[in-house]
């Protein structure tokens, strides 16, 4: 059981490649393993029109506020720039008059940073942890900042996060940071984008992308991959493979152009958010 009387807290909000800091980056969409398949619980996509929750997060009508619930390992909060930014994107793709606001709920107990998360350890977890006891009027959704890494990860690769049934996110604190951190330019700048952009492809899913219970106006699913954009101009392309990639995402880092959703992508938000 948790005490919330002492973890609750005020409001606030792949493989592996050379060089470490590009990594993150390029496992933007590494939430379904290295090869790229849809994870565990996770659903595939395929649906013909958008779940009740997901219209809950995307509209004003019933709920004009968005609350994302924060369960973290002490230690493993995102940055204050990635909680930011990631506040600052969805307010301006979701219609949420009411505001986004990130707020910090349970400290989750440690379990070691060589623990591997099984998916049903996760599940356990996020049905322990998730309250979902806001007002009528504002919808949660559930982030879980954990230490340790994926029990799927290999000398080849590493999980950074993971969505699945449109209300549940897992990112793994350890191995973002273990991948950006001594990086030879740019530094904690990164890491916090980073933590940001992840974050906000594991969201993606979470309101319905791709084809992951989200009409799409005109097709754009990699169908190899599940619940990903075929394009690797969007935030939502399985992975950035390759030093070609690479070089795109540090040139792109520099130049201050971070990927974000395609125009498919958001003609599948705005199909269901502005009716």
């Amino acid at each position: 059981m948790f005490d919330k009387s002492r973890s609750r807290r005020d409001p606030v909000i792949m493989r592996r490649a050379s060089p470490l800091l590009l990594l993150l980056l390029v496992g933007l969409a590494s939430c379904g393993g290295d090869d790229g398949g849809t994870p565990p619980g996770r659903d595939g996509g395929g649906t013909s029109m958008a779940t009740p929750r997901i219209e809950r997060y995307l509209r004003a009508d019933p709920d004009p506020r968005l609350v994302i619930e924060l369960d973290y390992v002490e230690g493993a909060l995102p940055r204050e720039a990635a909680q930011a930014d990631l506040v600052a994107r969805l307010s301006t793709l979701l219609d949420k008059p009411g505001g986004v606001e990130i707020v910090l709920d349970d400290v989750i107990p440690s379990r070691g940073a060589d623990h591997g998360w099984t998916f049903d350890e996760l599940a356990a977890l996020a049905d322990e942890t998730f309250d979902d006891d806001q007002p009528e009027g504002t919808v949660s959704m559930h982030v879980m900042w954990l230490d340790g890494h994926d029990d799927r990860d290999g000398p080849d690769g590493a999980v950074l996060g993971l969505a699945w049934a449109n209300t549940h996110v897992a990112m793994y604190h350890d191995t973002i940071e273990g991948s950006c951190r001594g990086g030879p330019v740019l530094g904690a700048e990164v890491c916090a984008q980073a933590q940001y952009l992840v974050w906000l492809h594991e969201v993606g899913h979470t309101i319905g992308l791709v084809d992951n219970g989200l009409p799409m106006v005109a097709d754009h699913k990699d169908e190899e991959r599940g619940a990903h954009d075929d394009s690797d101009q969007c935030i939502m392309y399985w992975a950035f493979e390759g030093r070609a990639g690479i070089d795109i995402i540090r040139d792109r880092l520099l130049g201050g152009a971070l990927p974000d959703f395609d125009d498919r992508c958001l003609a599948d938000i705005a199909a269901v958010r502005d009716r």
